[in-house]
């Protein structure tokens, strides 16, 4: 008996440890969930504001041992492109000319070596969609609405000799066969979102975007898919995104019905407001 309450008070101690929480500079508590230098450091001292890391360094590796970035989250390991991305005056560092976890993240830069909210470069930011330009050009995403998807004679709009799918898709879909599951994206429905569009009301989206719905949500909108005949798409970790409500695409352009709903409505979403708000949280 007294072996097993040692073992209990110490995986407390290094639950209490893996989480720490210090005073920062202004006297509030910050959490540092990266605690152990170890963790990424082959050393157990604390150490200083690292070197130029931009170059041959790749701790993608260390992040990606704990966090999986597949899945709503900017893509990683992709080669900059200058077609979208601005090459001069950006403060974010690529590595071998790739896109890693540290050109984002940066997990020691707050106020003395705290972390800043989501570990984000430059942050905190007050509009969550800032850091997005501090590489890419809002302009030259302003200048293609993706939303006009067909062209007058009924074609997919070609976007630099390219299907427009393709500024959100990393595959072209095929809409006679292709279902929600099937269809790649290039990045987080949200990213690709805010390239235009602003984050909804705070509120509302702070209890909605990338938040796993409950048991009941998720047995009402499973329900209600059935009885409206529509389709409530969610993200990778059963996640609601922008697209659960809205349908970004043209109408016509999809042909199974029940995704295809909303793509001429008004806000574009996929069934009234009043009605999509019961179709998960129903009374």
């Amino acid at each position: 008996m007294k072996k097993i309450i040692v073992i209990y008070i110490g995986v407390l101690l290094v639950i209490a440890c893996s989480n720490q929480i210090r005073p920062d500079s202004k006297g509030k508590e910050a959490r540092i969930k990266h605690s152990f230098c170890s963790t990424c450091h082959m050393t157990s001292e604390p150490v200083g504001p690292p070197p130029d890391l931009a170059g041959d360094l790749d701790t993608s590796d260390i992040c990606i041992s704990c966090h999986d970035y597949e899945e709503n989250h900017h893509p990683n390991n992709v080669v900059s492109s200058d077609e979208f991305t601005a090459p001069e005056g950006s403060t974010f560092p690529l590595y071998n000319g790739r896109v890693k976890c540290l050109t984002c993240h940066e997990v020691h830069g707050g106020e003395g070596l705290l972390e800043a909210p989501k570990l984000l470069r430059g942050g905190p930011y007050d509009d969550r969609r800032a850091i997005c330009f501090k590489c890419h050009f809002r302009e030259k995403y302003a200048e293609i609405y993706v939303h006009d998807m067909k062209d007058d004679k009924g074609d997919i709009v070609q976007v630099r000799d390219k299907p427009v799918c393709l500024m959100c898709h990393s595959v072209v879909p095929d809409p006679g066969k292709d279902r929600t599951r099937d269809v790649k994206f290039r990045a987080d429905v949200g990213f690709l979102c805010w390239r235009c569009h602003p984050p909804m009301p705070q509120e509302f989206f702070k209890y909605h975007f990338l938040n796993r719905p409950s048991r009941k949500v998720w047995q009402n909108m499973r329900k209600s898919q059935r009885e409206l005949d529509v389709v409530l798409p969610i993200v990778p970790r059963n996640r609601i995104t922008c697209s659960t409500c809205h349908n970004p695409h043209d109408s016509g352009v999809i042909v199974h019905e029940p995704a295809a709903k909303g793509a001429d409505a008004q806000g574009k979403l996929r069934l009234q407001r009043n009605v999509l708000c019961n179709a998960c949280h129903r009374k």
